[in-house]
């Protein structure tokens, strides 16, 4: 992660504003989970990607761990993860998401179980992984796992112009089958909707603790963002979908986000609870 330069700071410190958050360090996220042992911790790797561990059960979201694109590398690479996460959960099958190399690496290693849709069969079938360690989920068919219980929820997929994405083969298949997540965690209650526009399925949640949006134009942007917000009065507020690959014109319905501008037309209170992290930043759940 780049580091503040000097004259970056003086103006920053001069100017009343909050510097950037230091450079996370290599092997750092590594020290973290490992030193980690009681309550909850959230760490961001990139893109819509988490590390969620209670106690010492590590759950992932969305890992994209490659560098392929990054604008910077990933703050924990999958081979180190391997040996560590007991649940990878999945919202649907595209490579940002659905990271076919980081799931090979993650399945080289016998500990982890896969929450895998219906559509990401396809994409991991090459890597042979036993069946007896991937989990296909169905939205609103709740279900166990882990000690974690799974509340999967449609996700719907956005496109360029605030569209529904309909030109895939397959689509309706795709709307039917892809996920995103409700997960109970010690009493706390995780929404990570995955890739959607929002739907009357996220309005009709109750009493989430942390959302992880994503306000991005194939996403919720900041208008629907801040109704979901608005709505769940979640007790944490995690962007994400931002700032992970290297963008360009034609790609940027999807890969800019606008964190900071959702921020701004929140609340006070609202924006209290408003925590963008850098990549690689960990934070604790109370």
């Amino acid at each position: 992660m780049m580091k503040i330069s000097t004259c970056f700071l003086a103006i920053a410190l001069s100017s009343g504003a909050v510097a950037e958050p230091p450079a996370v360090r290599p092997h750092q996220v590594l020290d973290e989970l490992h030193s980690h042992h009681q309550g909850i911790a959230v760490w961001w790797v990139g893109n819509a990607g988490w590390l969620i561990k209670a106690d010492d059960l590590l759950i992932g979201i969305d890992l994209d761990l490659s560098n392929e694109e990054k604008v910077e590398p990933s703050p924990i690479t999958p081979q180190e993860l391997a040996g560590e996460l007991d649940l990878e959960f999945v919202t649907h099958h595209h490579g940002d998401h659905c990271n076919v190399p980081t799931i090979q690496a993650l399945a080289g290693a016998p500990r982890a179980t896969f929450v895998l849709p219906q559509p990401c069969l396809r994409e991991v079938a090459g890597l042979h992984i036993p069946q007896e360690r991937i989990v296909v989920p169905e939205p609103l068919q709740p279900f166990d796992i882990k000690g974690v219980h799974v509340e999967p929820i449609h996700a719907i997929h956005g496109n360029q112009e605030f569209t529904v994405l309909t030109r895939e083969p397959d689509f309706v298949e795709k709307i039917a089958h892809n996920c995103g997540y409700v997960l109970n965690i010690q009493g706390k209650r995780f929404l990570h909707p995955g890739d959607s526009v929002l739907t009357e399925e996220h309005l009709g949640l109750k009493h989430i603790d942390v959302l992880f949006v994503s306000p991005t134009v194939h996403n919720m942007y900041t208008d629907r963002s801040m109704i979901l917000i608005n709505h769940l009065q979640p007790a944490y507020i995690f962007p994400q979908h931002f700032g992970t690959y290297r963008e360009t014109e034609e790609e940027a319905f999807w890969m800019h986000g606008y964190p900071d501008e959702l921020k701004l037309r929140l609340s006070e209170e609202l924006q209290a609870r408003y925590h963008k992290l850098p990549l690689g930043g960990m934070f604790t759940i109370r």
